[in-house]
């Protein structure tokens, strides 16, 4: 009897498995070549956290300094920091790294699905998350004396998944932009802060004023880290949770969908008029 073979649906999915699977283990044995990034990445972020925390603080008044939840607020919001970061830098620049080594075109001859390359950053991403909450969670308590507890662990790990999908269709709408502009560093810095001031990285949105409140409510990672600190510490939210929740999965959704789009409309673009390799 002959063997019946896999109906095309499956074939696909296994073959986009098999092309994450490639892009994680790629991107893994990269970045476990270069132990001083790991290095860089666990010196350099208490000094960011002190370096943040410090102005902050001193117009703060003083019986808020030994609150705890402002401390713990400072930690989400360097958690959240590199969410956001995320998109920028570690999945947005992945073309731009690609160029530099000069591997973009062999790369994109082949017919792996483009979000793929990017994913592949993602887990990277996420094992410097992972790190960085243990690290980041000592420092804590060995520097300020503060635990850090966590009120929902199941809806701030599905926030957080959201959140970091996010980055993943917003990295890919960057990246598109990248292969246009070929040098974006400058451009970078500026939009991550503006993104970190206005989304209330390290504070609620609320505290702004009300004319700026506008530019907030409409970036999406308001609501990511807003959802974020609620499942953490309790705080309140903009939006009912249930509603917040329900918001940041469908802008998830439709960033994933759209940077797709976006980024084969560019290649494809870029291809055509032999500019894709150049920077």
């Amino acid at each position: 009897m002959q063997e019946r073979k896999a109906s095309y649906p499956s074939t696909r999915i296994l073959n986009l498995a098999l092309d994450l699977y490639a892009a994680a283990y790629n991107s893994i044995k990269t970045y476990a070549r270069y132990p001083m990034w790991i290095i860089s990445d666990l010196l350099s972020t208490p000094l960011w956290l002190i370096m943040i925390m410090l102005p902050i603080m001193l117009f703060l008044p003083k019986n808020e300094w030994s609150n705890p939840d402002v401390y713990r607020q400072f930690y989400w919001g360097m958690i959240f920091w590199q969410v956001v970061s995320m998109a920028l830098w570690s999945i947005g620049f992945t073309i731009r790294r690609e160029q530099q080594m000069g591997t973009i075109e062999p790369l994109f001859l082949t017919n792996a699905n483009r979000i793929v390359m990017f994913a592949g950053r993602l887990v990277i991403a996420s094992m410097d998350l992972a790190l960085s909450m243990v690290y980041l969670t000592a420092v804590m308590s060995a520097f300020f004396n503060v635990n850090i507890t966590v009120k929902s662990p199941i809806l701030l790990l599905f926030s957080l998944i959201l959140s970091m999908l996010m980055s993943l269709g917003i990295g890919a709408l960057y990246g598109s932009l990248v292969i246009k502009l070929k040098e974006a560093s400058a451009l970078s810095n500026i939009l991550q802060f503006i993104l970190i001031g206005f989304s209330g990285v390290f504070f609620t949105v609320t505290k702004l004023p009300e004319n700026l409140r506008i530019i907030s409510y409409i970036i999406p990672y308001t609501y990511c880290i807003d959802l974020v600190r609620h499942a953490a510490i309790g705080s309140q939210t903009l939006l009912e949770p249930s509603i917040e929740l329900l918001l940041v999965a469908i802008l998830t959704a439709l960033f994933l969908i759209f940077g797709y789009i976006v980024l084969i409309k560019i290649e494809e673009n870029t291809k055509k008029t032999g500019r894709i390799g150049t920077y």
